[in-house]
């Protein structure tokens, strides 16, 4: 599979998946002519084209979704204790389940997240927005995602599921510890510290789940447990809280990601970002587009149910398939002059960011709206944003790609 004259081995050798999220756009350029690939580095099967990929995202019975938050690096022996100690009862939920159980969850999480609850949080949302930029002077410089990028997704997801407002610093450090945790490379001792993070977080949580049900109120963990209306079939309080723990830390981490994204892209790009201050129609059209182009998850992972072939490839059962998200979003096939950032797009809805199928993510319209109130408020009230000076600086891992801080200058110019 690695000789010399098979076509895949150039490919495979370009690919470094820890270091990909720092800049992925050349190698997308690569993989165009490599459906499939193999990567011994993670032992996965990595697949690259939109056909392809949404393929096996319409698949289920063929590529099973259990391995999608399973760590990628093994857990070393103290970890796994740390977890087994700490009471560790996270379940298969939404992105993790397959099939019949999947639609069990899908359906009754999706009778408490409701339109309404999404509906409910847009004034929040422009709140939150709007008191960030009361804050700052009418000339400054500031890190968005540090100010408010970053937490804004934590501080909806807080109100959704009526959480105390003492978990916000728990919540931001759960996400950041959840990529390192699944999708990263950790050594053993920092393992350790992850595992015990998580088992905080995860105690917090199934809490929470037994206060709202003593203390019903109006909010996301009430209504799950009122679907569940004291029937573990329907969905068990462990279960609720791992539908909590899901929401809290990919919503949290995939959200923030998608607005350091968008913000960068529209300042970097010419004239975009005036264009959307002049014209805020277009503001959900360039969301989908920042999707498309810089996607906030490159990468999800499956695992075969059985041998199969994909791209006349043959992948035994039982094995671990990569599915590059960000490249399929860039392939020509799809999407003509994939690597020019266009906000006029027509098409830029076809990207697979959200996934598709039966796990196309749940949280899609609540990301989407974030981003829309955001940018309107910016773009808005700060036309002459822009970029400072300074490197991206994103979390090393196969999966996650995010700004860690967006310096940005407003007003008149910064001092030299």
């Amino acid at each position: 599979m690695t000789a010399a004259n098979d076509p895949r081995a150039a490919v495979a050798a370009a690919y470094h998946p820890f270091d990909l999220v720092a800049d992925p756009q050349p190698f997308y350029a690569i993989a165009h002519g490599t459906p499939v690939f193999p990567c011994g580095e993670i032992d996965h099967w990595v697949v690259t084209g939109h056909a392809n990929v949404k393929a096996i995202l319409l698949d289920p019975e063929t590529f099973s979704a259990a391995n999608s938050i399973t760590p990628v690096s093994p857990l070393c022996d103290e970890a796994q204790r740390v977890l087994r100690d700490g009471d560790w009862r996270l379940t298969p939920a939404l992105g993790n389940n397959d099939p019949p159980d999947h639609a069990r969850f899908r359906r009754n999480v999706h009778r408490a997240f409701t339109p309404r609850r999404i509906a409910l949080l847009e004034p929040f949302v422009r709140e939150v927005m709007e008191r960030a930029v009361d804050r700052w002077p009418c000339s400054g410089r500031a890190d968005l995602v540090a100010d408010v990028l970053a937490a804004l997704p934590a501080r909806v997801i807080l109100r959704m599921v009526g959480g105390a407002d003492d978990l916000m610093p728990l919540i931001q450090e759960a996400s950041r510890l959840r990529i390192t945790f699944v999708w990263g490379r950790p050594a053993e001792a920092e393992q350790v510290a992850l595992a015990e993070g998580m088992v905080q977080f995860w105690g917090r949580l199934r809490a929470l789940v037994d206060e709202r049900l003593a203390d019903p109120r109006d909010d996301l963990t009430s209504d799950l447990l009122t679907v569940r209306n004291g029937d573990d079939t329907v969905l068990a309080l462990d279960e609720i809280a791992s539908v909590l723990f899901a929401f809290f830390t990919a919503g949290h981490e995939t959200t923030s990601s998608l607005l350091g994204n968008a913000v960068r892209l529209l300042l970097r790009e010419g004239e975009a970002w005036s264009r959307l201050h002049a014209e805020p129609a277009l503001i959900p059209g360039a969301v989908e587009e920042v999707l498309r182009f810089d996607s906030p998850v490159v990468s999800w992972r499956r695992r075969t149910r059985r041998a199969t072939t994909v791209a006349g490839v043959a992948i035994p059962a039982a094995a671990q398939v990569l599915l590059l998200l960000g490249a399929a979003n860039h392939d020509p096939r799809v999407f003509p002059d994939p690597d020019v950032f266009a906000l006029d797009r027509a098409d830029a809805n076809r990207h697979l960011s959200f996934g598709h199928g039966i796990h196309h993510c749940l949280g899609a319209s609540l990301a989407r709206m974030e981003a829309r109130v955001a940018l309107e408020v910016l773009t808005g009230r700060l036309p002459d944003l822009r970029l400072a000076e300074g490197q991206l600086e994103v979390l090393p891992n196969i999966s996650f790609r995010g700004p860690r801080a967006l310096d940005v200058e407003w007003g008149a110019a910064a001092p030299t």
